[in-house]
């Protein structure tokens, strides 16, 4: 399947897997592969991304800050419980930075992709298809992220743009010209 994938479409795949090595994670994630969207060689999927405000700073800002989305936290505001005076409570007893790592460390060997990447890569390879499309672009990967039902890259997707206004701009992007 892999030899379906575009240059672009690859190097977002190798990108991610070196984000997530480079981190010291066990796992790629749907994030790191949007970061290799972001930082591979141009294709209209990253010009999407910064169009829309996404940049590799905000979501290296916005990954592993963000757990929950603002509407979990209307809904815990809902029956009493306010996360920003939470998370004060928390900085002020532990420090700010107690959900860092200490160190980051440099992972070697094989590194499997978590759910979310997986059913990214999925749903990008069930849109090609879709689309009668001989290869998988750096547009299909996007989209299959924007799809992926992962709520920590929609989390961090959504510090930057809404989520509904990605999905439309990359479902426009993948339609063929009439």
């Amino acid at each position: 399947m892999f030899e379906r994938f575009t240059r672009e479409a690859r190097a977002a795949v190798v990108l991610a897997q070196e984000e997530a090595r480079d981190q010291g994670a066990d796992r790629i994630t749907a994030t790191h592969l949007l970061l290799g969207v972001l930082t591979g060689p141009p294709a209209d999927a990253q010009r999407l991304l910064e169009g829309t405000g996404v940049t590799v700073d905000g979501v290296r800002a916005g990954a592993g800050d963000r757990v929950l989305t603002d509407t979990d936290a209307e809904a815990l505001r809902g029956i009493g419980i306010d996360l920003d005076a939470v998370a004060a409570a928390v900085a002020r007893r532990f420090g700010a930075d107690i959900r860092r790592p200490v160190r980051k460390r440099f992972r070697a060997g094989h590194i499997p992709f978590d759910t979310g990447a997986k059913k990214s890569l999925e749903v990008a390879v069930r849109n090609a298809v879709a689309h009668g499309d001989r290869s998988i672009r750096a547009e299909h990967v996007l989209f299959g992220i924007a799809s992926c039902d992962d709520a920590s890259v929609y989390a961090t997707i959504e510090t930057m743009v809404p989520l509904a206004d990605l999905r439309s701009r990359v479902e426009a992007l993948l339609r063929p010209a009439a």
